[in-house]
């Protein structure tokens, strides 16, 4: 074997080796960038559940489905309006595709149609909330689907 024959193998190992490298690092930084987006998703949504927000102090009602809005009670509108905005990140990482829809549904799909059913219908028009009730509206078709599903059609969703 020539020396120019033995470099010629070792440049296609080194680029065979390169193209592993590059192919472990896509995977690499895919998988994390997939776990940051899954970490902001549930950020946002524990935003939602945190102890003084409007989902916290009426879930009780809301699992009870008696849930009723009161247009007075100006305190608890002004955290009707701060829950929407936070469904806007939502909708936000979902447009992006920043979480799998499978796990929006199953996190967020049973309180959708309670909070849809809540906002007025100013403000299901709004250019304003239109990100949020848009939103609302396809997760909670999305989750009229899956209460028809059976259990181990369900799994899919638990990732």
């Amino acid at each position: 074997m020539t020396s120019e024959e033995l470099r010629n193998y070792a440049t296609v190992i080194a680029a065979l080796v390169a193209l592993l490298v590059f192919i472990v690092n896509v995977w690499s930084q895919s998988r994390s960038r997939r776990i940051e987006n899954l970490a902001r998703f549930n950020q946002v949504h524990q935003r939602l559940f945190d102890s003084n927000s409007y989902l916290s102090m009426n879930l009780i009602a809301i699992e009870l489905r008696t849930m009723k809005r009161d247009p007075n009670d100006l305190q608890m509108e002004a955290k009707f309006h701060l829950m929407l905005l936070e469904i806007e990140r939502l909708a936000i990482l979902a447009n992006n595709k920043a979480v799998p829809r499978l796990t929006q549904v199953y996190l967020f799909g049973s309180y959708a149609p309670t909070i849809l059913n809540l906002m007025t219908d100013e403000e299901r028009k709004s250019i304003f909330w239109e990100l949020a009730s848009g939103y609302l509206i396809r997760i909670a078709s999305d989750a009229e689907r899956y209460a028809r599903l059976t259990a181990s059609e369900r799994e899919q969703f638990w990732r």
